[in-house]
């Protein structure tokens, strides 16, 4: 693992948004779903656009998402799967974010729409990316030169593919990296004690409460799909895992490595000191942002040359 240390003007606006939504959010008060989203949206507004990156819309056989190719690009693809506690966020809303991802990888992302909670609880969301993920294969490209990389639940949901496709015995991606992923569900780590001061956007009784609103019929916080901290990784492809230094989420992923490694795999962690969730949401506009994307790249071109 490697820290290294933000500018504090750059993590200073992530956390004045995620203190904007808290305002927005106050207790007892139901803002309302579609409100929700819209804040979750509001994390497209800090990344450039990325140059030499096209965008293509797709609605096509129950998949809806974006494509963003960086042009010239390698074979294979990456299916990006966002965050937004599987309750919010958007394939327009990290569009911005796939693309310098799909720059610094040398390979089309494609940005999966999957469907939200509570209307669709858990776990559609991870139906909605295995079937993204065999579109994807379906176009042509080979399992071993995909890469699933997603950030906060849609890291989770990463993981929770490559955890399916095993289980079913069908090839696996050739890398997964995530971003703040969303493994301890449960809200149980220990950085939700020591950095219960820190972060803007994350604690144990918003997690808590957010269990009514995704749990599907007979899903609970101990589903190994759902929860990577009870699952079993043997076999997995190897994994990237980028962390902000103030996350509550923080030890979820320490613990993940540490049992992902215990079980044989392969896995990077690398945590940016006094950077907030997905952080990787200011790409352009902050030295740690860019700087977890080149590593991104870094990786997945080493497991997909």
């Amino acid at each position: 693992m490697t820290e290294t240390r933000t500018e504090a003007a750059t993590a200073q606006k992530l956390g004045d948004l995620y203190r904007y939504w808290a305002r927005r959010q106050t207790p007892g008060d139901d803002p309302g779903m579609d409100l929700l989203r819209d804040l979750y949206d509001g994390w497209g507004q800090f990344a450039t656009e990325a140059e030499d990156v096209s965008f293509k819309t797709v609605d096509e056989d129950g998949i809806r998402g974006i494509w963003a190719k960086p042009g010239p690009h390698r074979p294979g693809a990456i299916l990006y799967l966002h965050g937004g506690g599987y309750i919010g966020g958007s394939a327009n809303g990290h569009r911005k974010l796939a693309a310098h991802i799909a720059k610094a990888a040398g390979l089309p992302v494609f940005v999966l729409d999957y469907r939200l909670a509570p209307e669709h609880p858990y776990p559609a969301a991870l139906e909605d990316s295995l079937a993204a993920y065999e579109w994807i294969l379906a176009k042509g490209a080979p399992a071993e030169r995909v890469a699933i990389v997603g950030d906060s639940a849609g890291g989770a949901l990463a993981t929770a593919v490559a955890l399916h496709r095993r289980d079913a015995g069908l090839p696996l991606p050739g890398a997964i990296a995530t971003m703040s992923p969303f493994y301890d569900i449960a809200a149980t780590g220990r950085t939700f004690e020591t950095n219960a001061g820190k972060d803007a956007i994350a604690d144990r009784s918003g997690i808590d409460g957010l269990h009514a609103l995704i749990l599907g019929e007979g899903v609970t916080v101990d589903n190994p799909y759902l929860n990577a901290l009870k699952s079993d990784p043997a076999g997995l492809p190897p994994v990237h895992i980028a962390f902000g230094g103030d996350e509550t989420l923080l030890s979820g992923g320490e613990d993940f490595a540490e049992l992902a490694r215990g079980k044989g795999v392969e896995v990077e962690l690398e945590v940016y000191e006094g950077q907030q969730h997905v952080f990787q949401v200011l790409a352009g506009a902050d030295p740690d942002a860019d700087d977890s994307i080149a590593k991104i790249g870094t990786f997945i071109k080493r497991h997909i040359q």
